[in-house]
This record gives structure tokens, sequence and C-alpha cells, in this order.
């Protein structure tokens, strides 16, 4: 758990936060991404709320947080600081997304790793 940068919803809880560049081109935005229990969000100049329901894979690239939404074949690209600052978003990103699935009675519950 971190402190996140707004209040959040009840029951909601902070679980990271980093500054980072959005998109990839020169007019990229900058902000800080957010990730709490309920929603990947980036706060700045443009804001960015999307819930885990939303979210079909997390990868990193790099620096990059790379999230691909189900039903589109947008792409949201985070740049972080540092690979380790990145890889620490996705493992939770990527958690937050399986935790966010609805478990059905043919799913596989193995235990599932992050691509590093």
């Amino acid at each position: 758990m971190v402190k996140a940068l707004d209040p959040l919803a009840p029951g909601d809880e902070c679980h990271f936060v980093s500054p980072v560049r959005f998109g990839r081109r020169r007019a990229d935005h900058y902000g800080h991404l957010v990730l709490t229990s309920g929603w990947l969000k980036l706060r700045g100049i443009v804001d960015v709320s999307v819930t885990w329901g939303e979210v079909a894979d997390v990868q990193r690239a790099r620096r990059e947080i790379v999230v691909s939404l189900r039903d589109s074949r947008r792409l949201l690209r985070f740049s972080c600081h540092s690979e380790a600052e990145a890889e620490r978003g996705v493992l939770i990103a990527q958690h937050l997304t399986q935790s966010a699935q609805p478990a059905t009675a043919d799913s596989d519950t193995s235990f599932h790793h992050a691509a590093l």
C-alpha cells in the first residue's frame, strides 16, 4: 500500500504511484500513474481512468508499462523513470487485472507468473 495522490473511494486501496510519460509521440503527457484496487489512473494534464475489468493484458517493454484494453486495439503506454519501476508496476497491474476477472468453473487456477 502507498499513499494516493487524491482521495479514493471507500474500500479502494492504492498499490502503486509513479511519475510517468504517457504516449509515444512528441506531444506526450506527463503525470502520475496510480494503480488502485479498482482502477488504473493517470493523473496529470490529461486524466485517464480505466477499471481493471476493462484491461485485457499488461506487459513491460523496457521502461514502459503497456496496457491493452478489452474490445479495443488501443494500447496505453506509460514510460517510467527506470526498468525496475516499470517492472514493479507491471507485476502489480497484472495481479490487479487477474483479481478483477470473474472466476469460472473452467478457469485455470494454477499460478500465473509475470513475464519479466
